[in-house]
């Protein structure tokens, strides 16, 4: 039981750095900006429903999508890898941006902006659904496909009580204090896709990597 907590507790950490929820905070307010609070309200429990449904979706489908493309396990987690390390230096630099102009001219328009582009792609955006696919990949047993599971759930209950607070959130830190926590989830985050990177480099060149 406490392997498997701890397993848990490892990938839930890893995945709110990558998805890193705080990241929609701004976002959030400006789409919902003159909104009453039950409209921000359903907003938010819309994105974390979402949120939720995506990660859980690439959990059980991601090995499925990978066969249907031909594409390996090592081949998968290097790009994901490489994913993660570019979001992490745009996080870095406080300058990360998840979404396209155009995705938010969208949402302006339409009611589901917690689905686009709040939920996806700014929380669970590729980097989130790299990291899942390559964890459920890494080991299939049905304990770690728990935890996988269980920590895309933190992810979605983390994202919506940010979500919830995210006014009070914004007006308390700022955004130079927003800025802060990106950074060091832009940390976190580069090491893990260095982390990727090595062990698929190991697995296919052992000869060459010790």
């Amino acid at each position: 039981m406490l392997a498997w907590f701890l397993d848990y507790l490892h990938f839930s950490l890893a995945m709110l750095a990558v998805c890193a929820p705080q990241s929609a905070i701004p976002v959030f307010v400006n789409l919902t900006d003159g909104m009453g609070t039950r409209e921000k309200e359903g907003i938010a429990r819309q994105a974390g429903i979402t949120v939720a449904c995506v990660l859980l979706s690439s959990a059980f489908f991601g090995s499925a999508i990978l066969d249907i493309f031909g594409v390996s396990l090592n081949s998968f987690r290097i790009a994901g890898g490489i994913l993660l390390i570019s979001i992490a230096f745009g996080m870095m630099k406080a300058s990360e941006k998840r979404h396209t102009k155009e995705e938010q001219a969208e949402a302006e328009s339409r009611d589901a902006i917690g689905v686009m582009p709040i939920a996806l792609p700014v929380i669970s955006g590729p980097g989130g659904i790299s990291a899942i696919v390559i964890a459920t990949q890494t080991d299939q047993s049905w304990a770690h496909m728990l935890s996988v599971c269980c920590a895309g759930l933190t992810v979605a209950l983390v994202s919506w009580i940010c979500l919830r607070v995210a006014d009070k959130l914004a007006l308390v830190l700022g955004q130079t204090g927003l800025n802060i926590i990106g950074r060091i989830c832009g940390m976190i985050l580069s090491a893990l896709g260095i982390e990727f990177i090595y062990t698929s480099l190991k697995a296919m060149f052992p000869a060459w990597i010790a």
